[in-house]
């Protein structure tokens, strides 16, 4: 899918030039000569000016020379006017063919690296891509077209601009400026757009999403800037480099991946060696996961040369962070781990019998010289090569890992031969984040199982209300508890559903109940609309719960709960419901929701709930009433319905 570009090398023009006026003068020269006429060049110089004007030109040139220079000059006068008119003919091909063919593409704000690498690997992928770059110097360009990809260099905040690229039949906005300001005001204009040129046919809400640096920015936007648009026609979404990598991190290498639930006599610990905003965020990430039965709370060596520091930074931001986890820091003494007897002999022994080891840095060459000297360490102690699994997060400062793994074939690179013989996996912070795996396609994957969390807390809390007072429906109640039982009864019907399958089932059935209309009941309880009335705060919620659902398997299968069946999981809720409630505390207070008890004035409740952030059930699971018990298995219950929609692994 490649556009026309011709290119005329620009030193054609000043040849030419001087081309038609050797010629001119030379044939001039033979004329004069030849009638008996005395060689004039300034006369010859205008003549040979009239060239390019096309003025005086003789149709019967006296001699070949001055017919060469004619046609010469008519050549470079044709070529620039080509020249001039080939961006706007060229430009408006290309607005053509992209209203005419193109349909859920992807349109990308800002060609930065991180623009760079989405846009080259969405396109490798077979995506239609359509960049919007304003800097027309940015060296990324040249790669985008040859690539297949449409580049525009225009203005982002202009409506005129995003008519040209089909944001309207886009299927994803993707922002991703390094400057915050920049992609929060080009958020702003495409909103704006979309309210009234969404394409009609277009049944899914467009995605819009923003890259943000600065993470006060970000919580700043989830928590006050509310995206719930009545007419749906837009899902707007945050995502930072740091958090993404570390939650990516975290899904490909979690703790209890590497953690035997029946051991009872080693220590539940890892390590994280070095420290970035993605070592940051993730402890977040474990802080809010790693819950598992049985067990003390999850130890984490935090193993710097500033660790003190790092340690009092954490402390300070997330002071509750020791309800959930354990942080131990650990002064490492020089980068090479050399003469580490200068340690305690317990932070020797216990750092050489971590489960699984985290690298994170700012320099990829220091952070692979960090990774290799941590599994020295590791052999000096244990006398095991492959042991204790490394994770190093390369930040891509530089190109090192590519220049290393030059000229090797792909088995032998050294990325191949860390992994497989040493067992370091290296992680590309860009690269491996900024990907259509990452931000689009796994992303709609976890989409679609919170998305169908979330539709089950609705059934179970929201549906009876709703029938009730928009339908007066008077056996709301009994309804709902029909379709929550239908739902969870489906695992034992069907090995494999999609959600659309899953969705269509419930509303036929509520739709036999009550007599309403599919289409209206489409219209206010489907699984979209449902998610399409959250905050940002309670679409992460739910992006969490789904995210841990297979750590949630591994600890059924740990305790016994075994078949994954509605009577097990109930029977087994007093051990499991614990886990789910102290993985909602921990989110909650990441968050920065404090404790409160709520008025009885709903509206205060409202303003209490969800603005300032305060919640009556920031307390341990021994103090909750036993209706709010039971809460917390709703979503074990929703474990075996998730594992049909797509199998997830242990």
């Amino acid at each position: 899918m490649k556009s026309p570009n011709p290119k005329v090398n620009p030193i054609l023009f000043p040849v030419i030039v001087i081309l038609v006026f050797v010629f001119s003068i030379i044939g001039h020269q033979i004329e004069m000569a030849h009638t008996g006429h005395h060689f004039h060049l300034l006369g010859v110089i205008y003549a040979t000016i009239c060239f390019f004007l096309m003025h005086h030109v003789d149709p019967i040139p006296p001699n070949n020379y001055i017919l060469f220079a004619q046609y010469l000059a008519a050549l470079l006068i044709c070529t620039s006017i080509f020249a001039l008119v080939f961006e706007r003919l060229k430009k408006a091909y290309l607005i053509n063919r992209i209203k005419l063919t193109y349909k859920n593409h992807i349109v990308i704000f800002t060609l930065s690296h991180i623009g760079k690498t989405i846009a080259l690997e969405l396109l490798d992928k077979g995506y239609k891509v359509i960049v919007i770059e304003t800097d027309e110097k940015n060296p990324f360009i040249e790669q985008v077209k040859k690539k297949g990809g449409f580049v525009f260099t225009e203005k982002p905040s202009d409506f005129k601009t995003l008519d040209m690229t089909g944001v309207g039949n886009c299927r994803v906005c993707l922002l991703t400026s390094d400057n915050d300001e920049v992609n929060i005001e080009t958020a702003s204009t495409i909103g704006s757009y979309l309210l009234t040129n969404s394409s009609k046919g277009k049944t899914d809400p467009h995605k819009i999403m923003v890259h943000i640096n600065n993470a006060a920015n970000e919580n700043i936007i989830k928590d006050y800037f509310d995206i719930h648009n009545e007419d749906d026609h837009y899902d707007l979404e945050t995502f930072t480099v740091s958090e993404s990598a570390a939650k990516k991190i975290y899904d490909l290498y979690p703790p209890h991946k590497y953690i035997n639930l029946a051991d009872k006599e080693s220590e539940n610990a890892i390590a994280i060696i070095g420290y970035s905003n993605v070592a940051e965020a993730f402890i977040i990430e474990n802080i809010i996961l790693s819950h598992y039965p049985d067990m003390d709370k999850l130890k984490i060596y935090l193993v710097d040369e500033h660790a003190d520091l790092h340690f009092n930074h954490l402390n300070f931001k997330y002071p509750f962070y020791h309800e959930f986890v354990e942080i131990i820091p650990v002064k490492l003494l020089n980068g090479s781990f050399f003469a580490n007897f200068a340690w305690s002999k317990n932070h020797i022994e216990k750092l050489s019998k971590v489960k699984v080891a985290y690298v994170f840095g700012n320099n990829d060459s220091a952070l692979i010289t960090t990774a290799a000297n941590f599994r020295q360490f590791l052999y000096t102690q244990t006398l095991a090569i492959t042991q204790v699994p490394i994770i190093a997060c390369l930040p891509e400062d530089t190109g090192i890992l590519n220049l290393l793994n030059i000229n090797k074939h792909k088995s032998q690179t050294l990325s191949q031969e860390f992994s497989s013989k040493l067992n370091i996996k290296t992680y590309r912070l860009i690269s491996n984040t900024c990907t259509a795996d990452g931000l689009i396609e796994e992303n709609e994957h976890t989409h679609k199982l919170s998305k169908l969390i979330n539709f089950f807390y609705s059934i179970k809390y929201e549906f009876a209300s709703e029938l009730t007072q928009k339908f007066n429906v008077q056996n709301a109640n009994k309804i709902a508890a029909k379709l929550e039982d239908c739902l969870l009864a489906l695992p034992e019907q069907h090995t494999s559903m999609n959600e659309k399958e899953i969705e269509k089932y419930l509303l036929e059935i509520l739709q036999k109940d009550t007599g309403i209309s599919y289409t209206e009941l489409y219209k206010n309880f489907s699984i979209d609309k449902r998610w399409s009335l959250l905050s940002y705060r309670k679409k992460d919620s739910n992006k969490y719960a789904s995210r841990q659902v297979a750590q949630k398997i591994n600890t059924l299968k740990h305790i016994g709960c075994w078949p994954m069946t509605k009577q097990n999981i109930t029977n087994f809720y007093p051990r499991v419901a614990p886990l789910e409630h102290t993985r909602w505390n921990a989110e909650k207070m990441v968050f920065n929701y404090k404790y409160g008890p709520f008025p009885t004035d709903k509206k205060e409740k409202h303003l209490l709930k969800e603005v300032l952030k305060i919640h009556d059930q920031l307390v341990p699971y021994e103090k909750l009433s036993e209706d709010d018990k039971q809460k917390d298995l709703n979503i074990f219950l929703m474990v075996p319905v998730l594992n049909i929609i797509k199998p997830i692994a242990e």
